[in-house]
């Protein structure tokens, strides 16, 4: 072979990176759904990934499903499952292998039975099946319970309700929840509870794959709720899919367990509340009857203050003590006076003549006349003198100076 005619040599490294590389490119390769048979399966237990081939009639193709992607799967894969995987296809290098990079999967046939159910949810919500919600009674008398005889789901029903609201009559409906003819029979139960004189229907039942709660996805059992005359929960076991069945109830429970206590309420915590309330109610009352005895005590001092009696005793009262101020007042001025009067006696008493002339005093007068100077006199002049007690009249005969 001539040298010019020799192709570049390339590592086994480049071909895959090429290879790989124009298997990216293609769109069409991008995003593609893949039937085929399951087998080699395999759930790596550190990293959670799935690694599986896809088979017909006459080849093979591997893939993968990274742990991100298969945490959303709603069952477990297994090998003889014949699954539609949605993806792209990829090179894995290392190996020189093509594979498809699922991102997700359903069981085969599984898409035109979800399109079915899309159809018959659109149709059932046009005629309003889903619309009605009734409230359920607070304090049922007695509850219809709708499930599988010999299921875990009964158990808990029965245990919880049994715990919280022992006051309650239980009616148990046994019908078949899963297989042919569990449409039917859950659609019949409903109809013989309707004559058991329950307030409340409680029908479910445990857990399970799509395909064992497809039961509830039939028409005759929404259309059997709907068409119940006693207020109905449904306690279908799936938290992420609503079945029709859930969507017709008047209220929707998660399991059967969240179900029964939804349809009863804890007596404990009744009892509780009730004595709560008790206590507020006498607490209230205490305060009322002190608030009236205080409002009462007020409007009987009011009433008190403004009777005529109390006017009376009122007037009485000041009068006495205007009284006993006039008395004061005259006996204070009485006083004053009467010392007025007596100091005055007292002056009046020390300038009165006659009393000097009782100290060996006397005055002398002359012609009526009070002699106080000797010159006022001469010899042989009449005079007349006063003493304490009487009078002598006496003639002049000598004057002295």
């Amino acid at each position: 072979m001539e040298t010019r005619n020799k192709p570049p040599i390339v590592t086994v490294s480049q071909v895959n990176r090429v290879v790989g590389m124009l298997i990216k490119s293609d769109k069409r390769l991008q995003n593609v759904a893949v039937k085929g048979e399951v087998s080699n399966f395999t759930r790596h237990y550190k990293t959670g990934h799935l690694y599986f081939t896809l088979k017909d009639e006459q080849t093979q193709l591997k893939a993968v499903m990274f742990a991100g992607n298969a945490a959303g799967l709603r069952f477990d894969p297994d090998n003889g499952d014949k699954l539609v995987c949605y993806g792209a296809i990829t090179v894995y290098e290392p190996n020189g292998v093509y594979q498809i990079n699922c991102t997700a999967m359903e069981k085969d046939g599984e898409g035109e039975q979800a399109a079915a159910l899309e159809e018959l949810k659109k149709r059932l919500y046009d005629e309003g099946l889903f619309s009605r919600k009734r409230p359920v009674p607070s304090m049922p008398k007695k509850i219809a319970v709708i499930t599988s005889a010999g299921g875990a789901a009964l158990q808990d029903i029965i245990n919880i309700i049994s715990r919280r609201y022992p006051l309650v009559t239980l009616v148990v409906i046994p019908a078949q929840v899963q297989g042919v003819g569990a449409a039917e029979s859950v659609a019949g139960a409903i109809g013989r509870a309707q004559n058991t004189g329950a307030d409340t229907i409680i029908f479910g039942r445990g857990g399970g794959s799509s395909e064992d709660l497809s039961a509830f996805n039939a028409e005759i059992v929404a259309r059997a709720v709907y068409n119940s005359a006693i207020p109905t929960i449904s306690a279908v076991g799936h938290e992420t899919d609503f079945t029709l069945a859930d969507l017709a109830a008047d209220m929707r429970a998660p399991t059967p367990s969240a179900a029964a206590e939804l349809a009863v309420p804890d007596i404990a915590a009744f009892l509780s509340a009730i004595d709560g309330m008790e206590r507020r109610i006498g607490i209230n009352t205490k305060r009322c009857i002190s608030e009236q005895e205080s409002r009462l005590e007020y409007l009987s001092s009011i009433t008190k203050a403004r009777s005529p009696q109390n006017r009376i005793d009122l007037l009485s009262q000041r009068l006495e003590n205007i009284s006993e101020t006039i008395c004061g007042r005259v006996h204070s001025s009485l006083d004053r006076a009467e010392h007025t009067l007596t100091a005055n006696a007292e002056m009046i008493s020390a300038l009165n003549p006659l009393a000097v002339l009782v100290r060996g005093y006397s005055v002398t007068s002359c012609n009526g006349s009070i002699v106080t100077d000797a010159a006022e006199l001469s010899k042989g002049d009449a005079v007349d003198i006063r003493l304490a007690k009487g009078s002598v009249r006496a003639e002049i005969t000598e004057i002295g100076r």
